[in-house]
């Protein structure tokens, strides 16, 4: 008989065939009848392993029983392999939701049982607090109130990340109608000018150094005569074979004339 993966979906198919092997070291992300090993992962160095116990998962793509996600598990083994960061299952990611900071922590380990999970949080001026996280299906959440902006550090365990925090209310965003009052001391004094597009699109034109750089609908750029010569190649006018024929022509031409 074929049995089903424990925990998939109902509609997924079933395979008949796996290794009976006992599983020294890794994570076992799949499993069969008996919790046997179907899909182990492991790292070994730098580099990383995924072993799929069966011939059979082609079933799957044939929509055998309903088939099953076999291109899917192909490609995210593939990008694991690869090691994609949406993929790391050991991972730990921040986000700032308003005043909030919202932790994420994904493990295929699951913490103590008499133990929680918590990550050590630096604030900006060097103060640490740990914000306890709640575990659920190998991920773990938590959030923390912001201290205020600046740069965010945290850890737990091996993992580190570092995050930074803007203001709420960022200076270009405080006002933002459209005025020439910020940048009419600059245009002023740099001699440019300020056009707005909804007077028509300015035309562009080439002025004499000193002369007035803007009117009524345009704007000029001063013609510097300023230029870098950035290469020079020189060619013969023609070829040397050529040269020497015509200066043995000339040569014949003057002597037949001297002799007449």
């Amino acid at each position: 008989a074929g049995f089903p993966q424990t925990g998939a979906p109902a509609s997924w198919g079933r395979w008949f065939r796996a290794v009976d092997v006992t599983a020294g070291r890794g994570q076992v992300v799949m499993t069969g009848p008996d919790a046997s090993p179907l899909v182990i992962l492991d790292r070994v160095g730098e580099g990383r392993v995924a072993q799929i116990l069966s011939d059979q998962l082609w079933l799957w793509s044939r929509g055998y029983d309903g088939g099953g996600p076999q291109a899917e598990l192909l490609r995210r083994l593939a990008h694991w392999l690869m090691k994609e960061p949406t993929l790391e299952e050991e991972d730990l990611v921040a986000a700032v939701r308003g005043e909030q900071l919202h932790i994420t922590r994904r493990s295929l380990t699951p913490a103590p049982t008499d133990q929680r999970r918590f990550v050590t949080v630096t604030d900006p001026d060097g103060s640490t607090r740990n914000v306890t996280l709640t575990e659920r299906n190998g991920v773990a959440t938590g959030s923390a109130t912001l201290s205020g902006p600046g740069v965010y550090r945290l850890a737990e365990g091996s993992l580190q990340r570092v995050i930074a925090v803007g203001t709420v209310n960022p200076k270009e965003m405080s006002d933002v109608r459209a005025t020439e009052t910020v940048l009419q001391p600059v245009s002023a004094a740099t001699g440019g000018a300020i056009q707005w597009l909804r007077d028509g699109i300015p035309d562009l034109r080439r002025v004499e150094p000193g002369r007035t750089t803007s009117g009524r609908g345009w704007i000029g750029l001063p013609e510097r005569r300023d230029y870098d010569i950035t290469g020079l190649t020189r060619l013969p006018l023609l070829p040397a074979w050529l040269m020497l024929l015509l200066a043995g022509g000339a040569l014949g031409m003057a002597w037949w004339r001297e002799g007449r």
